[in-house]
């Protein structure tokens, strides 16, 4: 019974334990949660030193005195003493200041007072920035890893610290002084500092962009792809080395669509609507690299009300009902609606966030409207109105009284009244007498799918419908979503109801058919149709390859040969191959030989000359060429092999003038 009883005490005092405990947590969260409410209300006091303008995934922000981390989201705000950081495949852009800094993915930043007590100071503690510093003021100071760097106003730059202590600073335009141990360093536009751990600085190849800036931001307005210029500095390049150009749709660079080689300071590339990413490389060594964000400055879809629609009216105005599709970059929309098509005194110039707007103010005549999307300041270029509509308002002026009409005229007007008394508003009497034709698209399907080679191989054929009799049409396709407006990639006149394409290239294409009916009707699908061109794949890499990896040629085998032959199993569905050797020291490559595509397995190097001694790369793709142009490429193989001979005896020159070697 002791016993029984000592045991129940025991379980009690675990009992009491236990509850102290949870208790104890309880009260610490609710400790932890009271601090954080009050942090914020304190915050409602508190002037914030910037926004949030861009968000991309998770970004996240801490108070200086808090232990719980907020999502910040498109204009939050941020004050001294946050510390900021954004996730991996996340973004962040914001404006301090009149300053616009750009964080990319696993960054950390904490914005403090500057040492005057005036302004504010970032201290990047881990990833890269890009900073455009404000016209006014006096610039922006950055700490990294302790070394301090301080812009001029005006000034854009870039910066990274990596874990290991590595950091570098590059100044794309403007100017910066670069302060270390009581020490002023002045940095000029296309000038890069790069530094170690211990603070050596180090002299690396790079390429320091001065065009485009870093993250720079575009808006396209036509249906052409937009021409971005490309200009850099060389830093600690030899003169004979050039520069290759890539862009990919993905971080990663596994989806490259265009490539621009030998090039020495500068290029242009073309872009569609996407984000981008680019780098240069030199030898397969990348010096820099970066994205950039084209947008669509143009391409809403007026929706309602539909393009020549009639309203009547009798005694009150109509209420219109304006709608239009959604930009998912735009922060506000610019509806006008006017009297005459060129917009020359606006009855309506609206700004607002919505993508509607009604109003009744509209009276009888033919009325105008078009929507323009304002996107924020970060992009370059600006945004423009749509192409634009037209309604008529008619008012119902038929109503006749039985003071002002004849008895039979009144008898006509009631029985029209008592027939239209049910229709809408916006269905005039003239719908039920004669209604437009319906044009159909009747192929491809819409989201319909074709390979890149059926595509580029054969042609692509579209064909329609109408249910009149049609006295002109234009057939019209656009990588814009509503192929009507802008400039299309291929418009065609009168095409007949079956139009065929060649080559049609690789992205999602976009369109339909208006056409003019001997009724006087102008018709066009009630909405355009998508068709996606695949990816080309890439060929597979060529087998049997040699020399195979990792063979090693000596001084013997080089001077009975006197040359080296590579050669490889031909690929099914190429017909040519180009052949690269490259020479490989330490992490870098030096391009030796690259020939142009060409109908053989196999390239001899007879001038063994071009050779040193070391470790070489050798790769060969296999390509489909048709009518001088590759149309299909493959995936590279390379093979490493290792020339190992003995370096040349040093020459002497002896008294009697004959060389001879030791």
């Amino acid at each position: 019974m002791k016993k029984s009883t000592k045991s129940a005490n025991t379980n009690r005092f675990a009992d009491v334990i236990i509850c102290v405990f949870f208790l104890s947590a309880a009260a610490f969260s609710v400790d932890l949660f009271w601090r954080d409410l009050m942090q914020t209300i304190k915050l409602q006091n508190v002037e914030p030193v910037g926004t949030v303008i861009v968000k991309k995934n998770t970004v996240q922000r801490r108070l200086s005195d808090r232990v719980l981390w907020d999502r910040l989201g498109f204009e939050s705000p941020v004050y001294l003493g946050d510390l900021i950081r954004v996730a991996e495949i996340s973004a962040a852009t914001l404006n301090i200041q009149d300053n616009s800094f750009d964080l990319d993915e696993n960054t950390l930043i904490r914005i403090v007072l500057s040492a005057d007590g005036e302004g504010f100071e970032i201290q990047l503690s881990g990833g890269s920035l890009s900073l455009v510093s404000g016209s006014g003021g006096g610039g922006v100071t950055i700490d990294i890893n302790g070394k301090k760097v301080q812009t001029t106003p005006g000034a854009v730059l870039s910066a990274s610290a990596n874990e290991d202590g590595r950091f570098s600073v590059q100044v794309n335009k403007g100017g910066a002084l670069f302060l270390d141990e009581g020490s002023t360093r002045e940095i000029s536009s296309g000038d890069v500092i790069a530094m170690d751990a211990d603070g050596a600085e180090l002299r690396e190849k790079a390429a320091v962009v001065t065009a485009p800036a870093p993250n720079a931001r575009y808006l396209k307005t036509s249906a052409q792809p937009l021409p971005v210029a490309f200009s850099w500095n060389r830093v600690n390049l030899l003169p004979n080395d050039v520069l290759r150009l890539e862009i990919a749709e993905d971080r990663n660079f596994s989806r490259v669509i265009n490539t621009y080689n030998n090039l020495n300071n500068s290029a242009q590339a073309a872009f569609d609507i996407g984000l981008w990413h680019w780098r240069l490389s030199c030898d397969n060594v990348v010096l820099s690299e970066g994205r950039l964000t084209v947008a669509d400055g143009a391409g809403l879809t007026l929706e309602s009300p539909a393009v020549n629609s009639l309203f009547y009216y009798s005694d009150e105005l109509p209420v219109m009902n304006f709608k239009w599709s959604e930009n998912e970059e735009a922060v506000s929309y610019v509806l006008e609606v006017s009297g005459d098509s060129g917009f020359t005194n606006p009855w309506i110039h609206r700004q607002g966030t919505a993508v509607s707007f009604s109003d009744s103010s509209l009276g009888e005549g033919t009325w105008y409207w078009r929507v323009m999307p304002v996107l924020p300041e970060i992009y370059e270029g600006g945004g423009s109105f749509t192409a634009p509509s037209s309604f008529r308002i008619v008012k119902n002026s038929s109503a006749l009284n039985s003071e002002s009409g004849s008895l039979a005229d009144w008898l006509a007007n009631e029985t029209l009244a008592a027939t239209t008394a049910d229709l809408p508003v916006e269905a005039p009497p003239e719908i039920i007498e004669a209604a437009p034709p319906e044009l159909r698209l009747t192929s491809p399907e819409n989201g319909s799918r074709i390979e890149g080679l059926t595509a580029l191989r054969r042609q692509t054929v579209f064909s329609w419908d109408c249910g009149a009799e049609v006295t002109g049409s234009r057939f019209v396709l656009s990588s814009n979503s509503n192929p009507l407006q802008g400039r299309p990639a291929v418009e065609i006149r009168n095409p007949g109801r079956t139009i065929r394409l060649d080559r049609l290239g690789e992205g999602t294409w976009y369109w339909t058919v208006e056409a003019q009916t001997a009724d006087g009707f102008t018709v066009s699908a009630r909405q355009p149709r998508r068709v996606q061109v695949l990816p080309i794949p890439l060929l597979p890499p060529p087998q049997n390859r040699s020399p195979a990896e990792g063979r090693s040629f000596g001084t013997a085998e080089l001077l009975s040969q006197r040359k080296i032959d590579f050669n490889w199993s031909a690929v099914d569905g190429a017909n040519a191959y180009i052949f690269t050797l490259y020479q490989q020291s330490g992490g870098e490559r030096r391009q030796v030989i690259r020939t142009d595509p060409e109908n053989r397995t196999s390239y001899t190097l007879d001038d063994l000359k071009l050779l040193d001694n070391g470790n070489f790369v050798w790769q060969v793709e296999a390509v489909y060429r048709s009518g001088g142009a590759i149309e299909q490429r493959g995936r590279i193989a390379d093979n490493l092999f290792t020339l190992d001979f003995p370096s040349p005896a040093p020459v002497r020159v002896g008294d009697t003038g004959i060389l001879y070697g030791n």
